[in-house]
């Protein structure tokens, strides 16, 4: 069972950044309604649920015992590679974590919708002003910093990467 009121001003916020991606279709708010909102784009139809969450810096394992419900009904819809069926969480401060949501995995996406890279998982968007574009900064320690080159601390010189 969901607590508190439904992250109404959430969804409000994470229309723009689903519109970037293709046609925003809401559904109406009712009781087991099982998605805030589908994104029709090229190639992929995403089911998005949008929920609030107190700390952003989570695993999935918490995200599993946070949401089980939301979770479960997503992985009810057909799974193929066509339809993505995706959890976006939102902090009290308006930064942003999205993943897909597999049949027993989860993976963090980009708000694009396509996977973070390795250097990427763990980051969170925060919307810039409505001129600049997203930017990312790091949800967790052990990711870049803003500016710095996603190679960094993997293992590869700065400035260089893996061939």
């Amino acid at each position: 069972m969901t607590r508190g009121r439904p992250p109404r001003q959430a969804q409000r916020e994470a229309t723009p950044i689903a519109g970037r991606r293709g046609e925003v279709w809401p559904y109406q708010p009712k009781c087991g309604s099982p998605c805030d909102f589908t994104i029709m784009s090229p190639g992929r139809v995403a089911f998005v649920c949008v929920r609030h969450i107190r700390r952003l810096r989570c695993t999935t394992i918490e995200l599993q015992r946070t949401f089980p419900e939301t979770i479960m009904t997503l992985r009810l819809i057909a799974s193929s590679p066509a339809i993505s069926r995706e959890l976006w969480i939102c902090s009290p401060r308006g930064v942003w974590r999205f993943f897909r949501i597999g049949d027993e995995s989860f993976t963090e996406l980009g708000t694009d919708g396509a996977p973070l890279t390795a250097g990427a998982v763990g980051t969170a968007v925060v919307p810039g002003e409505a001129s600049s574009p997203l930017h990312r900064v790091p949800a967790s320690a052990g990711h870049p910093a803003p500016g710095k080159v996603s190679g960094e601390g993997m293992g590869f010189p700065v400035g260089e990467t893996p061939g």
